[in-house]
């Protein structure tokens, strides 16, 4: 199988995430839906960001901005399962 995606390491935890097929306790889908960036990450996330949005963004900072971006993508991928898997308990 052909894998066309970077092997970053926010990648490989949404793809090991999904390989278990264990069901989520409510207490880890509760903890999971509280996790969010550090304030300074955020703030510093969404100056790059805003940096993008103009076009002035270095290449060291894009490829920062893509490192929050797969957190990001991580991150929400845990609370999707969170969410899920809270829907099937009930």
């Amino acid at each position: 199988m052909v894998q066309n995606t970077i092997n970053t390491s926010a990648a490989i935890l949404v793809r090991a995430f999904n390989t278990g097929r264990a069901e989520m306790s409510p207490e880890l889908a509760a903890y999971l839906l509280t996790v969010k960036l550090d304030p300074a990450d955020a703030e510093r996330a969404n100056h790059l960001a805003q940096k993008a949005r103009t076009g002035t963004l270095t290449p060291s900072e894009e490829c920062e901005i893509d490192e929050y971006r797969r957190v990001g993508r991580v991150i929400e991928t845990l609370k999707l399962r969170a969410l899920n898997a809270i829907k099937a308990s009930r």
